[in-house]
């Protein structure tokens, strides 16, 4: 089978499809990534082929002037200007690069752009979600509305998940027709993906989905990337963790930040009231502590992997890759969402009982930050909760699952 795997989102957001890549490729299978260029060297160290995309996901939101600060709002204004100026010529670009493929398979990122692409080829279209989208339920609110209030009951709740699914597709619907009739030939709503399964790359353990009507719905477990054989700490990263005291990881991925130097100082001072040192990891968001400071050790990245298990907490963003990496790890996690379906996934870890209730980046402060840090690390009762559930999400092979149902729909 060949599979081409769409993505055009963050590292957080590509990098499940480079997992699937890899599953599949180990399974004898032909997949390679659809992606923008900033996701070559991803793709290069996993050993995936990559078909570029023109632009940079990362240099788009670097110079947004810290829209994904300013809530879901601003973040879905920005990234529908974003997109939107580049449907036209992604569609175009991924005809190409889809061309030859069996079955084309992705997320919102990918279905943009790849959703009518596949139409176009007349191949099948798998949606593979990272959130729970399109399975309405009463049991959680929708993925861009956390704070549905609970007097609404279930109603509310499970209209939230309609007005997810309309906030998601809303910014995009133009510039997406627009493409499918001018660049495409198409008319119409897409239907390349309609009576194919549903894949959602997390645990039914932390996000249960109801059962589908008329197309299955599959969770699969996280679609986890294999740490690199080769990679291997730095000898200073390691001194760091070998030293007494209780250690976290912060870093907030590829969300920027208008000032860095003083979400930088915010950290700092925070994990100092708690009593904990730091691995600062910089992201986007280009967090720098001083070069002087020995309770903080600071990265641009490291791989989640290794470093989550070793580690007494996790403070990050909520995105939903690293989300699954915290909760796989089995350590507590303190979420700071900025926006999206950021706000969720820190609902969710709360109400799983494996981390304190988030802390949206709007009302971040030095003293919530370090209350957090300390309920994350002393509190027993949460570290064997979040113990428990890493172990039983580390039991499941939710790559391998996606690859079976995958090469069903090869089969026809």
């Amino acid at each position: 089978m060949r599979i081409a795997l769409a993505s055009m989102d963050t590292r957080g957001g590509v990098q499940p499809y480079v997992a699937l890549a890899v599953g599949l490729r180990r399974a004898g299978h032909d997949a390679w990534l659809v992606a923008p260029s900033d996701s070559a060297a991803l793709a290069a160290e996993a050993g995936v082929p990559h078909r570029p995309l023109s632009g940079s996901v990362e240099e788009a939101l670097r110079s947004s002037g810290g829209a994904t600060e300013r809530g879901t709002l601003s973040a879905m204004r920005y990234s529908a200007a974003m997109i939107g100026e580049r449907v036209s010529a992604w569609s175009r670009e991924a005809l190409a690069a889809c061309e030859g493929a069996d079955v084309i398979a992705g997320g919102v990122g990918g279905m943009v752009v790849a959703l009518s692409v596949a139409e176009r080829l007349g191949r099948p279209f798998v949606e593979a979600h990272l959130q729970p989208l399109g399975a309405p339920t009463a049991a959680y609110p929708g993925a861009l509305f956390a704070r549905t209030p609970r007097w609404l009951g279930g109603l509310g709740r499970r209209l939230s998940h309609h007005l997810t699914e309309a906030g998601v597709w809303m910014p995009f619907r133009g510039a997406m027709q627009s493409a499918r009739e001018r660049v495409l030939g198409l008319r119409g709503r897409p239907r390349a993906h309609l009576g194919w399964p549903v894949l959602y790359g997390f645990s039914s353990r932390v996000v249960p989905v109801p059962a589908g009507v008329g197309r299955a719905r599959e969770v699969t477990g996280y679609w986890t990337l294999p740490l690199a054989e080769s990679w291997a700490p730095p000898p200073t990263l390691a001194a760091f963790l070998a030293r007494e005291g209780p250690v976290v990881s912060v870093g907030f991925g590829s969300m920027a930040s208008e000032d860095p130097a003083a979400v930088t100082a915010l950290v700092r001072g925070a994990a100092r009231d708690a009593g904990v040192r730091a691995v600062l990891l910089a992201g986007w968001g280009g967090l720098a502590p001083a070069a002087d400071d020995a309770d903080v050790f600071a990265a641009e990245a490291l791989p989640h992997e290794w470093l989550f298990p070793r580690v007494a907490a996790v403070v990050h963003h909520g995105g939903a890759g690293t989300t699954g990496a915290g909760l796989r790890a089995g350590v507590p996690a303190v979420v700071v969402p900025f926006a999206m379906d950021q706000p969720f996934w820190g609902s969710r870890v709360a109400a799983l009982g494996v981390g304190p209730s988030p802390v949206p980046r709007a009302k971040l402060t030095r003293a919530a930050l370090a209350a957090a840090l300390r309920a994350a690390v002393t509190d027993p009762a949460m570290g064997a909760r979040a113990s428990s559930l890493g172990a039983l999400l580390r039991e499941e092979d939710g790559v391998g699952r996606a690859v079976s149902l995958l090469e069903a729909v090869g089969r026809g």
